[in-house]
């Protein structure tokens, strides 16, 4: 067993490269775990559903990453998430259904379950909400305090409840930047 009193960090399906996880991360199904380099997941972060991190991804602190084993998150390389980000891949049904995991199928309602995919260069903003299947185009930000429910435009930035585009972000800026970062690491 691992330092970690929450999971055992030896049955990650692969953990890369300067990998940290916090002491108080729960990571229900750990073999369904992937990640990347250069990948931080923050104290107090829960996550109950397959996980695939691509390189340079932070989880900051209280994130939530649900939706059991039938869903899969995923982040492409840079990406990030702020505190207390709820990344929901599965969602009960609160009006026809008994909204709890520990009842039958059959009585749930109309369960939605779908995975969340966050591309390169994307940001989720604090104490924001992404639901199942949902996809964020390259670049797409999430302001904070927002809802997305539909899939972001890449290279855009959207904000609300429910999230509506507010403005494009600078691709070519960024795309510079990527590129200096890795002639500085020594793998441009």
């Amino acid at each position: 067993m691992s330092d970690n009193l929450f999971f055992d960090e030896a049955l990650l399906a692969h953990r890369g490269k300067n990998v940290i996880i916090g002491k108080t991360v729960r990571i229900r199904y750990p073999e369904l775990v992937r990640l990347g380099d250069n990948v931080i997941i923050d104290d107090f972060s829960y996550i109950s559903t397959a996980l695939e991190c691509d390189d340079y991804v932070h989880i900051s602190a209280g994130a939530k990453l649900i939706g059991g084993r039938q869903a899969t998150v995923r982040f492409g390389q840079f990406s990030t998430l702020a505190p207390n980000v709820v990344l929901a891949a599965g969602s009960d049904d609160y009006v026809g259904g008994i909204a709890t995991p520990l009842v039958p199928r059959r009585v749930k309602g109309a369960v939605e379950v779908g995975d969340i995919t966050l591309g390169r260069h994307c940001i989720v903003g604090a104490n924001s909400t992404v639901l199942p299947n949902v996809t964020f185009g390259d670049g797409a930000c999430l302001g904070a305090q927002s809802l997305a429910k539909k899939n972001l435009e890449a290279w855009t930035l959207y904000g609300g409840v429910p999230a509506r585009k507010l403005r494009d972000r600078d691709r070519v800026a960024i795309l510079a930047l990527e590129e200096q970062f890795w002639k500085e690491v020594g793998n441009g």
